[in-house]
């Protein structure tokens, strides 16, 4: 039968409409139901912190994806010597963030703003189960001061020509083997004792990175006990204290001073030199010690740089393996108005699978023991979580304040105004005076 041309305009309209409807009920994805009991909205959850937001940014798309009442969900990157003051000016102007995202190296000076999470909800048996014992910093008296979500452990790289070229083809697992054994073969000085080649720089204070870690790695295996809360809201400084009877301050102020002595064997470092880093990227230096979390920057800075990363040296009667880590806590403010979402994104973040993603982005190593027993296959991702487990931090008071307090230490003992003891302790009244 022919078809009159209204008739066939006919079934074509209805044909067009067909497929419409199918290409809409195949994409068609209903609002949540705000009545279904699984849809709870958190509402707007602002987060500062000092992770690059390079490790955040795809853990939160992916929270928002599978959960739309994930949606508004803000973070804000400060560079760490910025973040206390940027917080504290904006919680008195009343647009302080919800939750924030710090190392421990900051709790003391945030403790006063900080929700605790009480015992009640999450035993202390519980959390010591799940974690690494480093992150047992975040436990405090009246309860835990965040979820830690990462750990970057100070690690020491090495050149790997440059040992290689002087017969070495590891890297030393011990400070004596360090001192005793390598340093001699590659150490370059002059006869005048000027340092063309360095091998570690230790000493000063100014020019070292990462000078705090170090020290406080030092002083960690040297048996100190750190900063103790005493349960009152106050702090016990225990930095020269240990069980073994010894004096970690003193020890450790008196071998990090020797490689910046020109009269000292170890003589390897001075004022003069540019930051240690810079010195390491440009073979001028043959170890440097930094956080795991440096190792992409490096290659970035120097592509052609044969370098590699291990654990830093231990003592060689040590029975336990030590470093310094900074661990990476999520923590619900005092100040936010809005603590249920705040709390709820603080646990979706801190989840194994959610925490792991943003170690991993920002080049550290998780703090779940299950995750660090699993290991890593990554170029230096095996090496970092071996670090990661035997990674603890200390209480200080003021990051900024026991820099200057340390570095003061550290020119007094160069500069012979001092005796090392007597710095030491000059270094513990100024503490006592910040906490």
């Amino acid at each position: 039968m022919k078809l009159r041309p209204f008739e066939l305009a006919l079934i074509g309209i209805f044909s067009g409409l067909a497929i419409v409807a199918l290409i809409i009920l195949k994409v068609y994805k209903p609002a949540p139901d705000t009545a279904d009991p699984t849809f709870v909205p958190v509402g707007q959850v602002d987060i500062w912190g000092t992770l690059p937001a390079d490790a955040l940014s795809s853990v939160l798309s992916d929270l928002s994806e599978k959960n739309k009442s994930y949606n508004q969900i803000r973070y804000k990157y400060y560079e760490p010597v910025d973040f206390a003051q940027k917080l504290t000016s904006a919680l008195a102007d009343g647009t302080g963030p919800d939750l924030i995202l710090v190392s421990h190296e900051e709790l003391v000076d945030m403790r006063k703003r900080i929700q605790p999470i009480a015992y009640e909800s999450f035993p202390l048996r519980d959390y010591k189960n799940s974690y690494i014992d480093g992150a047992e910093i975040l436990a405090l008296s009246d309860g835990l001061y965040g979820y830690p979500i990462a750990v970057d452990p100070l690690m020491m790289y090495w050149n790997r020509d440059i040992l290689s070229t002087e017969g070495y083809l590891t890297a030393p697992k011990t400070w004596e083997n360090l001192v005793n054994v390598v340093f001699p073969d590659l150490i370059q000085r002059d006869f005048n004792r000027t340092v063309s080649r360095s091998v570690v720089a230790m000493g000063e204070y100014g020019n070292v990175r990462n000078a705090f870690g170090i020290v406080s790695a030092l002083l960690i295996q040297q048996g100190s006990q750190g900063t103790i809360d005493d349960g009152k809201g106050g702090y016990r400084i225990n930095l020269n204290t240990s069980s073994a009877g010894n004096e970690p301050l003193v020890t450790t102020a008196d071998f990090y001073t020797r490689f910046s002595k020109s009269s000292n064997s170890l003589y390897s470092w001075n004022r003069a030199f540019d930051e240690d880093l810079m010195q390491f990227i440009g073979q001028n230096l043959v170890f440097y010690f930094g956080y795991g979390s440096e190792a992409s920057k490096i290659e970035r800075l120097n592509p052609n740089l044969n370098f590699d990363i291990a654990e830093i040296p231990q003592g060689e009667t040590a029975t336990l393996r030590r470093t310094y880590g900074k661990f990476y806590m999520l923590s619900v403010l005092k100040s936010s108005d809005n603590k249920f979402g705040a709390s709820t994104i603080m646990l979706a973040l801190a989840g194994t699978n959610s925490s792991a993603k943003i170690a991993q982005a920002a080049g550290m190593a998780p703090v779940y023991r299950s995750l660090i027993a699993a290991g890593s296959n990554g170029t230096y991702g095996r090496v970092i979580y071996q670090s990661a487990g035997i990674s603890y931090g200390w209480l200080n008071p003021n990051l900024q304040a026991t820099n200057q307090h340390f570095e003061t230490m550290m020119r007094d003992i160069n500069e012979n105004r001092s005796r090392i003891g007597d710095a030491a302790a000059d270094v513990l009244t100024r503490l006592r005076n910040e906490y």
